[in-house]
C-alpha cells in the first residue's frame, strides 16, 4: 500500500504541475507559449507512465475477506471526498472515554474498563472509535535504533512526533451517488420500458377498445463483498509512540477507500461491486478520435449534454480525473472562445455550467496504444448509481491480539461490506474517446 500511495502522490504532483502551466495561461488571458506547451506534455507523459504500474498494484492489494465489525469510524459521504475521511465515533464521547480507548489499543484488547460502555456498539461488539489529536510513527520499530522503511525512521531519536500522512487521491463517485445503509440484501425494482399510447377510433355501433400497453419492470440485486486490510503492530509500538494508533487506523481506512472507488468506476459487478464504465448510457454513440488541438473534448463535451434527458439536469454532474480536466482545459484555451466553457467559482470546478467532481481511477486519456476508453462521465448519479453499505456508512476496525501473542505483536484489522450498482443507466452518460 505504501508503493501504491507513493506512485499515486506522484501522478498527482505530475498532474498539478501540468496543470499550473494551463492556469498561468488562463490568469493572464493569452495562449500558451511553445515552451509551456512542452512541459506540460512533458509533465503529462510522466503523469501516464505511472498508471500501468498503479492499476497493477491495485488489482493485487484487494483483499476479500475478513471477521465481523469492532470499531466504526465516521461516514464518508459528502462533497470533498478527496480530502482524508474524518475518524470521530457517530456521537460526542468524553475524555475518560477516550483514555480508555487509548489504553485498550496499547495493551492489544487485553485491558477493558467499564468507561468503555460509552461507547460500546451492541449490534457488533465493539467500541465506538474517538477523535484523537496527534499522529506518530509508523508500522514497525526497526532493528538497529530506526533502519527501517516499514517504520524504524519514524521511531528513531530523535524524531518529529507526527508523520506526515500521504494525500489521499480524488474519490469522486461516493460524493455523488445515492448512498444506502443495508443490513441485509435488497431487491432494487426499476423500470425498462414505458406502455405505448395509441388512437383509438370513436365507439359507435361497434366498441372499439384501448390497445392494453403495460410498462415493463426489471430488478437487480443491492449486496454487500467484504474488503480490507491488516496492519500488523509490535506491543512496544503500542507503548512508546504514544499516537501511533491514529495513523495506522486513519490508513487503513484511507486504503480502503481507494479500494472502493475503483470498484466504483470498473468493478465487473461479479463478486465486488459494479462499476459506472460500460453500464451507464452510450452518449453519442461512437468515440470521438483523439485530435492535436484537442478540441474533440470540447466538442464530446457539448454532445453529452445533450443526449441527457432534461429530468436529470436538475442534479447532473461530470466525473473525471484531473488530467483529463487539465486537457480540457488547455483546449479550451487553443480554441479562444468567446466566453469559457470551463469556470471555477467559490472554489468549485464547473464545465458548460454543472459541477466538476474527481476521481483519480476513472480511465485516462487515451494513447497511441489505446482505443476506446471512457475518460468522462455526465449525468445524475443520485439517480444512476446506488451505493449500498452494509452496517453502516463507516470502516469497521478490530484489534486481534492472539493470532501473534507470542511474537509479541498485534493486528489491525480494517474491513468494509458494500455493494455499488448502476440503477438508471440513462440518467448517467458516458463519453468514449478513440486515438484515431
Amino acid at each position: 500500500m505504501s508503493r501504491l500511495l507513493s506512485l499515486k502522490k506522484d501522478h498527482k504532483e505530475f498532474l498539478d504541475k501540468a496543470e499550473s502551466f494551463v492556469q498561468a495561461a488562463e490568469t493572464a488571458n493569452r495562449p500558451m507559449t511553445a515552451d509551456e506547451n512542452e512541459r506540460m506534455r512533458a509533465a503529462m507523459r510522466c503523469a501516464e507512465a505511472l498508471v500501468p504500474e498503479i492499476q497493477g498494484i491495485e488489482k493485487l492489494n484487494t483483499l476479500r475477506a475478513g471477521p465481523r465489525g469492532f470499531i466504526e469510524s465516521a461516514p464518508q459521504s459528502g462533497a470533498h471526498l478527496h480530502h482524508a475521511p474524518r475518524i470521530a465515533g457517530p456521537a460526542p464521547l468524553s475524555a475518560e472515554y477516550t483514555a480508555a480507548f487509548l489504553t485498550l489499543l496499547r495493551s492489544g484488547g487485553k485491558q477493558a474498563t467499564d468507561t468503555l460502555s460509552e461507547g460500546f456498539d451492541p449490534l457488533f461488539g465493539g467500541y465506538a472509535l474517538p477523535a484523537m489529536p496527534g499522529m506518530a510513527s509508523a508500522l514497525y520499530e526497526g532493528t538497529g535504533g530506526g533502519s527501517t522503511t516499514s517504520g524504524g525512521y519514524a521511531v528513531n531519536i530523535p524524531t518529529d512526533g507526527q508523520i506526515v500522512p500521504l494525500a489521499v487521491p480524488d474519490l469522486g463517485v461516493r460524493s455523488l451517488a445515492k448512498v444506502l445503509a443495508t443490513a441485509t440484501d435488497i431487491k432494487i425494482p426499476t423500470q425498462t420500458s414505458f406502455g405505448t399510447a395509441g388512437i383509438k377510433a370513436e365507439s359507435g355501433s361497434s366498441s372499439n377498445q384501448f390497445a392494453e400497453s403495460d410498462p415493463a419492470l426489471g430488478q437487480f440485486t443491492l449486496s454487500a463483498y467484504m474488503t480490507g486490510l491488516t496492519h500488523t503492530v509490535s506491543w512496544e509500538l503500542l507503548q512508546d509512540v504514544q499516537m501511533f494508533q491514529e495513523f495506522a487506523v486513519r490508513d487503513l481506512i484511507n486504503a480502503i477507500a481507494i479500494a472502493e472507488d475503483g470498484f466504483f468506476v470498473t468493478g465487473s459487478g461479479s463478486g465486488q461491486p459494479q462499476g459506472l464504465v460500460g453500464n451507464v448510457g452510450t452518449g453519442t454513440g461512437s468515440a470521438y478520435a483523439v485530435d492535436s488541438a484537442g478540441l474533440y473534448l470540447l466538442q464530446s463535451t457539448i454532445d453529452a449534454v445533450g443526449t441527457l434527458k432534461a429530468q436529470y439536469y436538475g442534479s447532473a454532474a461530470w466525473l473525471m480525473s484531473r488530467a483529463t480536466a487539465t486537457a480540457i482545459r488547455k483546449a479550451q484555451i487553443q480554441a479562444n472562445l468567446y466566453a469559457p466553457v470551463w469556470t471555477r467559482e467559490n472554489g468549485r470546478d464547473f464545465l458548460h455550467g454543472f459541477p466538476v467532481s474527481y476521481s483519480s481511477t476513472m480511465p485516462s486519456l487515451p494513447t497511441t496504444t489505446t482505443s476506446g476508453v471512457t475518460p468522462i462521465m455526465f449525468g445524475s448519479f443520485q439517480d444512476g448509481y446506488i451505493i449500498g453499505d452494509r452496517g453502516g456508512t463507516g470502516t469497521f476496525v478490530k484489534i486481534l491480539d492472539q493470532p501473534l501473542a507470542t511474537s509479541g505483536q498485534t493486528v489491525l484489522l480494517g474491513y468494509k461490506r458494500v455493494d455499488g450498482r448502476v440503477r438508471r443507466s440513462e440518467a448517467i452518460q458516458q463519453i468514449s474517446v478513440s486515438h484515431t
